[in-house]
Parts: C-alpha cells; structure tokens; sequence
C-alpha cells in the first residue's frame, strides 16, 4: 500500500470520527431540548399553585418556602436551555431584598433537615435589606449552601444574617467536615458538593459578591457570603 493510500485512509477514518462525535452532540442536544420542554411545564404549574397559595388565609408564610426554591429552579432551566447554544445564560441584577429570599431558603430546606433529626435555625439582624443581583442566581447560590450543609454536615444548621457597614453578611454553619481554604469561582471538587460550591461561588461574584467555606476552630463548616448593600 502506497504512502498516499495510506494518507487517504487516515483521511477518511478522521472524517468518519468527526461524523460520529457530530451524531452523538446533536443526540445529547436533542436530550438537552426535550428535558428543558419536559421541566419548563412543572415549573409553570408550581408557579401557578404559589401563586394561587399566597392568595389563601395565611398561605403567604407557606408560600415563601416555595419561592426561593422556585427561583432556583427557574435559573437551572435558564441554564438547561442555554446549555444547547454551548453558552451561559445573561445575569439579570435587579434590587432584591435579600433577607426575603435567605428566609425564603431557610423556610424551604427546613423540612429536609427535620426529615434527617435536624434542626435548622434562622436568624435574621437589621432589618430589610436590598442587594442589587440577578434572584434566581442568589436563590441558587443560598439553596446550594443549605443543601450542603443539610445532606453532608452534621448537627444543627445555623443560618445567620446580619449587616455589616457597606455589606450584607449571611452564614451558614454546620458540622461537617468543611473546606480549609477560602473558594474562588470556578471552585470544583469531585462530587456533587464541589459542584455546588463552584455554582454558589459564582453567583455571588455575579452579584459583586464574595463567598469563603472554612473550618471553625471549634470544629464544623462556616460558609460566608458577603454582598454590597444596594445604593437606594
């Protein structure tokens, strides 16, 4: 076999591989599209019942522990749906109280706590308070913190917000085994909790923000969100 048929058949062996790889994305696509049309109608419909639960004699306390959740839903499907164009999708900041929204996460993901024979404790000092970030993002960076803290640490959850001069400052603590170092965006780990932090991670930078996870001396988790105070 001469050296330009040999040339030829390597040829056509890479376009064969380029031709596979291309029918397995559009296939992954294709999967990509019908989970995002599969997911955007239960969220509609759980928008809908929240709505119509608000609208009941003392169902605006049972709602808020669906709404957060809900906005952190809506941002994975925005994400699902970007996914297909191999892009992320835009943040859109607007003024939020974020002491509603870290209540609202608190109110949702207490149930799982109790369901493990946990307590999960909420405090809140200073008020309303309004940041300038995109909610759904925000409510997936609370409710990434809480699930951690809920399915791999141990004892009570303490989920604390306070301000702090310029800034906002919430605090979820636990006792699990924690990270040593302070997370920057784009933090991974293996496994699901790594993945979460780096979401978390990015969000709150997203909204001019910082997150750190740490060991306590004392032993357990903090993980510490800081956000700039929006201007009124």
């Amino acid at each position: 076999m001469t050296s330009v048929s040999l040339a030829a058949g390597a040829g056509w062996l890479a376009v064969l591989v380029l031709a596979v790889a291309l029918l397995r994305m559009r296939h992954r696509l294709e999967l990509v599209a019908e989970a995002s049309h599969e997911l955007r109608g239960p969220v509609t419909a759980i928008s809908f019942a929240v709505a119509s639960l608000r609208r009941e004699p003392g169902g605006l306390r049972r709602a808020l522990a669906f709404e957060t959740e809900l906005e952190r839903m809506r941002a994975g499907l925005a994400d699902l749906e970007a996914a297909r164009s191999g892009r992320r999708p835009e943040s859109r900041p607007t003024p939020i109280g974020v002491d509603r929204l870290v209540r609202g996460a608190a109110a949702g993901w207490r149930p799982a706590a109790q369901s493990n024979e946990r307590r999960l404790r909420f405090r809140w000092e200073g008020g309303p308070v309004s940041v300038r970030a995109d909610s759904g993002r925000l409510a997936q960076a609370f409710g990434n913190l809480l699930a951690n803290a809920v399915e791999h640490g141990s004892g009570p959850v303490e989920l604390h917000g306070r301000r702090e001069g310029g800034c906002v400052r919430v605090e979820v603590r636990d006792d699990g085994g924690g990270v040593a170092k302070p997370v920057p965006v784009g933090f991974s780990t293996a496994g699901e909790r790594g993945r979460g932090l780096a979401i978390a991670a990015r969000a709150v930078e997203e909204a001019g923000g910082t997150l750190s996870v740490e060991r306590r001396p004392e032993g357990g988790t903090v993980a510490s969100v800081e956000l700039p105070i929006a201007e009124p």
